[in-house]
């Protein structure tokens, strides 16, 4: 399998290889990439911070025009902040894979390929790991009490129901209240008549039950 020093033995000039070759040494010791995928990342971001290095060694020219050396820096810049934005996305695949890598010896989970153990752990935890009862989470009750609790509530509701029908009856058969006016005084429904010939008016009196 090739090493980062494979993947990046071709990447400078004769003249710089030894320079180079002590550079990748010291991002080997940083990331410590295993198998050609880490590998492969690990070389774009030697070759980016390489790239970065060689920049800032290099002196803006003289130039007395003004507007194209301003130009000349512009781009210097944003070639720096995509480089920068490289090294930055590779680090971050880098250190997924390591990751997974590292989770999967622990766990002594082999998954296939690159398959990511973030997406797959929770279903292997679902699966795999048995409920332990806790505050947060009680103890599922059997299903004999499920029963015992559902034969209880259902009591409660029949007895409810009943006691309100009950109280609908006795409320249909009280008698109305006798008239609290005299007859012969004016309607307590302020309609300028007498009681007698407003709200105590026979035809509004209710019917006795024989009728």
């Amino acid at each position: 399998m090739r090493t980062l020093a494979e993947y990046t033995a071709h990447d400078v000039a004769p003249a710089d290889q030894a320079q180079y070759t002590a550079h990748v040494d010291r991002w080997q010791t940083e990331l410590h990439p295993s198998g050609a995928l880490e590998c492969y990342f690990a070389a774009e971001i030697v070759r980016a911070a390489w790239r970065i290095e060689r920049y800032c060694v290099f002196e803006t020219p003289d130039m007395s025009d003004q507007a194209r050396a301003a130009d000349v820096q512009s781009r210097m810049l944003r070639y720096r902040d995509q480089t920068n934005l490289g090294i930055r996305r590779n680090l971050e695949e880098l250190r997924r894979l390591q990751s997974d890598r590292y989770l999967q010896a622990q766990l002594g989970i082999l998954l296939p390929g690159v398959a990511s153990l973030k997406l797959v752990l929770p279903g292997l935890k679902r699966a795999s790991v048995p409920v332990v009862p806790t505050a947060e989470a009680p103890e599922t009750p059997a299903p004999a009490d499920i029963r015992n609790s559902e034969a209880i509530l259902h009591a409660k509701i029949q007895q409810e129901e009943r006691r309100l029908l009950a109280q609908h009856a006795k409320a249909r058969n009280t008698p109305p209240s006798a008239p609290t006016a005299p007859r012969n005084a004016p309607c307590p429904c302020n309609s300028g008549q007498k009681y007698k010939h407003c709200c105590g008016h026979w035809s509004k009196s209710p019917l006795p039950k024989t009728a």
